[in-house]
This record gives structure tokens, sequence and C-alpha cells, in this order.
């Protein structure tokens, strides 16, 4: 391996390239020894899964992180085989040859599959036959991916492994932030459909949250697998139309699920903007991640008409914001695109050229391809500052040094 595995558009970014969102795929038959025995009967459910899928998480034969890593294998080999999806000194290897500084990692299975059992309903058809509390294991799931996270944090500080953050009440919210902060995560994933600490993320009782993480400089994160409850039945989707669609680590892939799978992050960070979040905490470090960035130019331009037009941004509102909804966007939040996006015709229709970010999903099948090249293509007519942007600077918001 040699010289570097980027678009000849992107090398002035080599080195200072971030990525942000990536995951570990550690195996089923893995779980075990990486996060405990609590995960033997999360485990059992996915080694019943088909064999060898690079969507799915059940490899028999799993030699170990042993796939050799060239300009190939980098972007098109998926799922834990790839080079780097479970040994995350090889992570640093192919950080290197493909130009990045620094990496988020999102879990890849165990806290995926914790939040879907914290948070959807059995009605959506995710381990039917578990006869104990969903939620009560769910949790354990989700302390025993933290620790890992905690693990993993120490090899290097230009790999971020992220840190689901649930509690009840905002004071164990709170509380859990600052063992995690303690422990040297240093970004946290909040779940989008529930009312962190059972609140508005807007209520008052947050701030205290807020202001630890803008103070310690730690990005909070929605990412797509906790949308369940969302919505108050899960029959919308219950139709032939949407029968036989591929289910991956994180969604199934049905047009309905993909039509509505952004709509609780929408909902959560619209929640922060209106309620004056980011009027009180000016450095609170904000990102939504692999839902797509189609939705944040609309919902900005929406908040922008009832800002400038609505009563309830004027003089006789309880929160008094500043700035234009979009502002903030700008100031506080980014969002990564999917590589088949044209985020370039994004720009160009609503600005925020601050917001969009580069995240390769690495090593998730429906990351795609070449996701920094196909990025590059589009990028590249808007010229090297946008380009920066992309690939450098916005993701540097998410990922501090």
């Amino acid at each position: 391996m040699s010289g570097l595995a980027i678009p000849e558009s992107v090398r002035p970014f080599a080195g200072r390239i971030i990525d942000a969102d990536s995951h570990e795929m550690i195996p089923a038959q893995m779980w075990h020894d990486e996060f405990g025995a609590i995960t033997d009967r999360l485990a059992k459910t996915f080694l019943a899964h088909p064999p060898d899928n690079p969507g799915g998480l059940n490899y028999p034969d799993f030699a170990g992180d042993v796939m050799a890593m060239n300009a190939d294998t980098v972007w098109t080999a998926k799922g834990s085989p790839a080079p780097g999806a479970v040994d995350f000194e090889r992570r640093l290897e192919l950080m290197d040859f493909t130009g990045v500084d620094r990496q988020l990692v999102f879990p890849g299975g165990v806290a995926i599959m914790a939040s879907f059992l914290y948070n959807f309903p059995v009605e959506y058809g995710f381990m039917q036959d578990f006869d104990g509390d969903r939620k009560v294991y769910g949790r354990q799931l989700i302390d025993a991916s933290n620790q890992w996270a905690v693990r993993t944090a120490s090899i290097s500080s230009r790999l971020r492994p992220i840190a689901a953050l649930i509690g009840d009440t905002p004071e164990e919210l709170i509380a859990s932030a600052r063992s995690l902060i303690e422990q040297g995560i240093r970004t946290v994933w909040l779940m989008s459909s529930v009312p962190p600490g059972g609140v508005s993320p807007a209520h008052s009782s947050l701030d205290p949250l807020w202001s630890l993480l803008a103070d310690a400089q730690i990005t909070a994160t929605l990412h797509i697998g906790s949308e369940g409850g969302f919505l108050k039945s899960e029959v919308w989707g219950d139709a032939e139309s949407f029968d036989g669609y591929k289910v991956g680590v994180e969604f199934d892939l049905s047009p309905w699920r993909l039509s509505i799978q952004h709509l609780p992050s929408q909902n959560f960070l619209a929640t922060m903007i209106t309620g004056g979040v980011f009027e009180r905490h000016p450095g609170l470090r904000f990102g939504v991640i692999e839902l797509g960035s189609f939705w944040i130019g609309p919902l900005a331009q929406m908040l922008d008409l009832w800002h400038d037009n609505g009563e309830t941004f004027g003089p006789n509102a309880a929160v008094r914001l500043s700035m234009r909804p979009s502002e903030y966007i700008a100031r506080n939040v980014r969002v990564t695109a999917f590589p088949f996006e044209p985020v370039d015709d994004y720009i160009d229709k609503f600005g925020l050229e601050d917001v969009y970010c580069y995240a390769s999903d690495f090593p998730h099948l429906e990351g795609g391809k070449h996701s920094m090249h196909r990025f590059a293509a589009r990028l590249e007519r808007l010229g090297p500052a946008i380009m920066e942007k992309f690939f450098v600077t916005n993701g540097s918001w998410l990922v501090p040094a």
C-alpha cells in the first residue's frame, strides 16, 4: 500500500479530511468477547441470520480483520471483513490511506440494536420473540457498547467513538453525560424519537446538559436507528406495497421508511432552534448523521418564513431569537449527505455551505462505493473553497482537534 486512494481534486486536503460518519462492524461471533455476556441473547438472533451478508453481522468463518488494504478495497469492501472494520489500529491505517485526519465512529451492531429494543415497539418486528423487558435489556446493551467506546477512544484522539446518551430524567441524562465525558468520550448520540430525559430538548431543565456539552466541546448527535416510537403507530408502513424490501443494520429500505426516517431528527432540531437552545448555548456543537441532507435546506427556509412573518418569533415571544433560524443552523449544526445526493444543487438553492459535510459510512453497505469520489465529482464545479468546507472545515466543528 502506498500513496493516497483519493480523487485528485481532494488531494489538497489530504491529512485534514474529517469523516463524520463511520461504524465499528464487529460480527456477532465476537460480541461476547468485545462487549460481554450481556450480548449473548442479542447475538443468538443475529447468528440465525443468513451468513456472510455484507449488510449483516453473521460471519461464521470470520478470520479477523485481515483483508488486504488497497485502493479498491478501502472503497468497495463492505461489512465485517472490510479492512479496518473491526481492528481500530488498522482503521487508523485506512484513514491515512484515504487522507482522513479524524473520524466519528458510531456503533455498528450492539448499540443500534439496543436502540431498537429501547425505542421501537414490538410491532416494528425486531426480536419479537424476546420475552424480557425490552427497555431494560436495551439499556444494558447500550451500557456495554458505551464501555467499548470508552476503551476504543483511548487508542487515538483521531478516533471518536460515540456513546449513546439516554436517561429517564434530565438529572439522569446530565449525570450520564458527565460520567461519559470523564471517561474520555467526546461525542454523544441522543435518541431522536425520545424526548431527552422525558422533556422537550428546549426545556430549561436541560440547559445544564447543553451547557456541559458546549463548555467541554462535546458534540451532540442524532443518528439513524433511533426513530422508533416517533409515530403513534407502525401501521402506516404495514401495506403490501412495502413488503419484501431489504433490512439493513440500521433501517429497512422500504419506500415508506425512507420517506419518513428523517422526521424525528427534523422535529428534534426544529424544537431546539425555535426553543432558543442555540441562542442560550452559542457554542453547542450539533450533528445530524446518516439521515441525508435533502431536508435541512427546506427546514431552514420554512423556519425563516415563520420567523420573518409570524408573531410567535416577535416581540411577544417567550423566547427571543437574535438571529434567523437558518443562521443558527449555519453556526451550530452540521448534516451529513448520502453520496448520491446533489449537494452542489442544494448549495446553489439554499446556501448553507457551512452545514453539509463529508461522511463515508464505512464499512456499511448503504454508504455505497467510492463515496469520496462521488462527492468530489459533484462539488468540483463549486471550486476548492466549497470543497474544503465540505471535506474539512464543516466536519471539524463536529470533530474538534
